[in-house]
Formats: structure tokens, C-alpha cells, sequence
């Protein structure tokens, strides 16, 4: 991906296995949120390819990709703040139910997502007055109701405290073993060493580590890139 011919990505092949959490992790900056948008189609890369079970998704403008299947969150909050949580995750419900073939009870699915997401004594408030660490999760649970082969969160643990994080790290594993595929950019680096099987490192728009969590705590050059000599120790 290029802008006026400064290389933002660059030889960055991403791979994001059904059932597994894959970690993107890597300095501010490094092209993070600019494969997202490329991924689902806010951005037409320059070249290459986005490949959704093996079809080439590329072409396809963003709403017809998210009905094939890929789902985000995004960095900074996109949700509708005069509504209630409650109804910012039921909207996506209804709006699926206008072109899947697959039909949902909107209100009962979204009773289900509400309860999965631990919003349940926050669902009749405006989003507006909650927490940004549980309107993450609203916006997550938004992408949810799509029902997602892929599901990809840009920073969503940011605005939770300790215990939020851990009890978010839980709620992933659930998702993943159900088959989902989810895709994590996170700058809480114990929690994507704790629940990702697989990790890449972008920097400066280029991959430079992919590999397991120890192998990615030990890798010199992400020492040097992003985690620090005292990650190591």
C-alpha cells in the first residue's frame, strides 16, 4: 500500500487461521490499522491479494465483504452514541436479517451477545455514558451479530483495567474455539503473549518476526523494534 509513492505496507503477507487467535503487534505507526483498512476495503492496495477461504475478496467493496464473512472494530470508537448498548449491537442484527439467508431473532441474538460480552447491567444505558473499555466491547458485540468468519480487533482491550483485560483474554478463547478466526492489534503485550497461538510484528510497514510467543519475546530484532531488552528479562 502505497501514498504518493511512500511505501505504508510492503511485502506484508498475513494469514489468519480458523479457530486461532493471530496477533499483529508492533510500534505506532508500523501499518497496523492500514491493513485493516486495506483488509476490508476502506483502502484498494496497490497490489496484492485479499484471500477469504481461498477467494480472492479484493474487489469487492467493503459491505459485500463483510457479508462474505470479515468483521472489525475499529482503533478510535465507531458507535452510534445516542442509542443504548443494547440497540448498537441489535442494529447489525437487523441490518443482517435484510440480506442473509440465514434469518435471526435479532432481539434474542442480541440477548445472547449482551450476556457472551458481560454488558448485561450496562444494556439499557446510552454508550455515551459507559466506560470506553465496555463500549469496546459494545463494538465488538456490533460486529458479532454479523456473524463473522473473521473477526479483527484493532486495540480493543484499550480503556479496561486489569481485571477486564483478563476477563477479555477469557472471552477470545471462547470465541476462537467456536471457529471463529480473529485477527488482534493490541498494544497489551501480556495479553496477546497469553492468548495468541501466532504472532507477526509489523514495523515501518514491513513483517519482520512471525512465530510463537516465546519465540516473539526472544526475537532480536523485536527487541529492538518494539518490545524492549526488559520484555526479555
Amino acid at each position: 500500500m502505497t501514498f504518493g509513492g511512500a511505501a505504508a505496507l510492503s511485502d506484508v503477507g498475513v494469514t489468519a487461521e480458523a479457530g486461532a487467535i493471530t496477533g499483529l503487534i508492533g510500534p505506532n505507526g508500523a501499518g497496523k490499522t492500514t491493513l485493516f483498512n486495506c483488509i476490508t476495503g476502506l483502502l484498494q492496495p496497490t497490489s496484492g491479494e485479499i484471500l477469504l477461504d481461498g477467494r480472492d475478496i479484493s474487489s469487492l467493496p467493503p459491505y459485500k465483504r463483510s457479508r462474505a464473512g470479515v468483521a472489525r472494530t475499529f482503533q478510535r470508537l465507531e458507535l452510534f452514541t445516542s442509542l443504548t448498548v443494547r440497540d448498537n449491537i441489535r442494529v447489525a442484527g437487523e441490518i443482517r436479517n435484510r440480506w442473509s439467508k440465514t434469518r435471526v431473532d435479532p432481539r434474542a441474538e442480541t440477548d445472547h451477545v449482551v450476556q457472551l460480552l458481560g454488558l448485561s447491567a450496562l444494556a439499557d444505558r446510552d454508550v455515551s455514558e459507559i466506560p470506553t473499555g465496555m463500549a469496546r466491547r459494545v463494538e465488538m458485540g456490533r460486529a458479532l451479530m454479523t456473524r463473522p468468519k473473521i473477526l479483527l480487533l484493532d486495540e480493543p482491550a484499550s480503556g479496561q483495567d486489569e481485571q477486564e483485560t483478563e476477563e477479555f483474554g477469557e472471552l477470545l478463547l471462547h470465541l476462537c474455539a467456536e471457529g471463529t478466526a480473529i485477527l488482534l492489534v493490541e498494544h497489551d503485550v501480556s495479553l496477546v503473549m497469553k492468548v495468541c497461538s501466532f504472532i507477526q510484528v509489523l514495523d515501518f510497514g514491513r513483517i519482520i518476526a512471525s512465530g510463537a510467543p516465546g519465540d516473539i519475546q526472544s526475537n532480536q530484532a523485536v527487541l529492538e523494534a518494539y518490545l524492549g531488552e526488559d520484555h526479555r528479562a
